[in-house]
């Protein structure tokens, strides 16, 4: 019973971290989506993806990528930087989808839609980082027209007893619904390499986020004010924003809900010979009437 206070502990702070996921397609976006999953145990080891899936076969082209390793989220261990690496090349994952999937996503232990796992291209990339037990939660990104996909892979800390992983399957359950929603937002034009904010607009923003005017902008990047009004406008443009404000608030993840706050559940699978427990009913004591 130690451990469900823990549980409760840790899903509640990854879905804060979820939650306050930028609703725009920041240069960062990916790692911190690797990070916020990365709270599920510090013995994670997080590889996020934006990537096109074809609905025909398993070819992939990654967009975008993320690690996060353990509580730490160093990224200049040597594992990040090759399963970072190693990831940005990957053309196939080596198995495919289940249909059911397709439009729910899914959230299950690697070896569940592939038994040979680690012979997968997927696989052999999370083996460079010694990751064991891994895990896949497929994210589709609604709205978009491209066969666009938030994957993240959870593998665990060489010698991680199965019990962490079978939380951690449970945890990414719950967060599929909050991610779904945050990563849709995000992300929904993001096959558009437009789409995402240039190194100048994210400086810019970052500025705007500490309260700075465009004059006091201006003269810390060394721009003239004009140049800085362009960055804002097309801040505005990429972002959706009518105001500073609202420009402002979804950089630092607040929004309304939208049509996409209702989220199916996702296909759910569990480890080879695990089986969902069924609650049992209680036992049902008679009692006397009272007249």
């Amino acid at each position: 019973m130690n451990d469900i206070p823990n549980a409760v502990r840790t899903a509640a702070r990854a879905t804060h971290l979820v939650d306050v996921l930028p609703a725009i397609p920041t240069q960062n976006w990916v790692h911190q989506c690797a990070q916020a999953i990365a709270t599920i145990s510090d013995r994670a080891i997080v590889l996020s993806l934006v990537t096109t899936i074809s609905h025909e076969n398993d070819r992939t082209e990654v967009i975008s990528s993320g690690v996060a390793i353990g509580g730490s989220h160093n990224g200049q261990d040597p594992r990040a930087i090759a399963l970072q690496d190693k990831s940005e090349r990957l053309t196939r994952l080596g198995f495919t989808l289940p249909e059911h999937a397709r439009s729910r996503g899914i959230v299950a232990p690697l070896q569940s839609l592939s038994p040979s796992w680690s012979s997968t291209p997927i696989g052999r990339a999370l083996s460079s980082a010694q990751a064991t037990n891994p895990l896949i939660h497929a994210v589709p990104i609604v709205g978009n027209g491209s066969g666009l996909w938030l994957l993240n892979l959870v593998g665990y800390e060489p010698d991680t007893e199965l019990a962490e992983a079978r939380l951690g399957l449970q945890l990414l359950n719950a967060l599929h619904q909050p991610l779904s929603i945050r990563a849709s937002d995000a992300l929904v034009h993001v096959t558009n390499p437009r789409a995402w904010l240039t190194d100048r607009e994210q400086g810019v923003l970052d500025l705007l986020i500490q309260g700075h005017s465009v004059r006091v902008i201006a003269e810390q990047l060394g721009r003239s004010a004009h140049t800085v009004h362009d960055h804002v406008k097309n801040l505005h443009k990429k972002i959706g924003a009518s105001s500073r404000g609202e420009l402002i608030a979804k950089a630092l993840g607040h929004k309304h809900q939208n049509a996409h706050s209702k989220i199916a559940d996702p296909l759910l699978m569990l480890f080879p010979g695990d089986q969902i427990a069924e609650p049992k009913p209680g036992p049902i004591l008679a009692r006397p009437l009272r007249g």
